[in-house]
């Protein structure tokens, strides 16, 4: 398999899980990746969050057709009080876990991330007919957002 092309899998369902199809993924076909890395999947099907589900660190998949936008934190003003290692704060954002507010020991060491980086490095994805907006962290969110926008103006004509 090229390293341009990522094999997709259906994620095991827990309790806490939403059981919709717009969660499942297809396993039957292959996706050229757009962008990728440890917390974000990016292909022209849709967005896949990774390590969002508590307490089994399972993918969340979005399909395009489902998504209103995909915002960076900072586009949107979240304030500290919407931020969350993972899970939910106050607000309807549901963070995937990730090194949000503490900086990662293992390549940054111990301290607390500015608001000025914890809101440039996530984004924020309004689904349709849902009220919970997923959040995840970005290693390289610009790259990240460029993809992101190429495929919404394919997808949504509307948008800018």
């Amino acid at each position: 398999m090229a390293s341009s092309e990522i094999e997709t899998a259906v994620q095991p369902t827990g309790p806490n899980q939403a059981t919709d199809s717009s969660d499942m993924q297809d396993t039957s076909v292959e996706s050229t990746v757009l962008y990728e890395d440890k917390y974000l999947l990016v292909t022209p099907k849709g967005i896949t969050i990774r390590r969002y589900y508590f307490p089994f660190l399972s993918d969340k998949f979005v399909p395009w057709e489902k998504v209103e936008y995909v915002k960076t934190a900072q586009e949107l003003g979240v304030k500290w009080y919407e931020i969350k290692e993972w899970g939910m704060a106050i607000g309807n954002i549901w963070w995937n876990c990730g090194w949000r507010l503490i900086k990662n020991p293992f390549s940054d060491g111990w301290g607390l991330n500015s608001m000025e980086y914890i809101n440039r490095t996530n984004i924020v994805i309004k689904v349709k007919d849902s009220s919970t907006r997923p959040g995840s962290y970005v290693e390289n969110p610009d790259m990240a957002m460029t993809e992101i926008k190429k495929i919404m103006q394919q997808h949504h004509s509307h948008i800018e």
